[in-house]
Parts: C-alpha cells; sequence; structure tokens
C-alpha cells in the first residue's frame, strides 16, 4: 500500500497517536476508550 492516500493515511495517523501521548493518553489502544471517559468532565 504505498499510493498517496496510504501514505497520507498513516501520516495522519501518526500524527493522531503522537497528539495522544503528549497529552497523557495511554499507549496502548485497549484504553484508549478508559483515557476518553476520564478526560470527559463529569
Amino acid at each position: 500500500m504505498n499510493t498517496p492516500y496510504a501514505k497520507r493515511v498513516a501520516e495522519k495517523f501518526r500524527e493522531a497517536q503522537n497528539y495522544l501521548k503528549s497529552n497523557g493518553f495511554s499507549r496502548s489502544t485497549k484504553h484508549l476508550l478508559e483515557d476518553i471517559e476520564n478526560s470527559v468532565e463529569k
């Protein structure tokens, strides 16, 4: 998958992953939902 579209999607995925890591979200995707729920003010 070396199409321009696939490269762009991969780049956006890396950007999103780096954003989440830099903002204190868990590195494990199985905890992502918990992180999102915990970040919502109740």
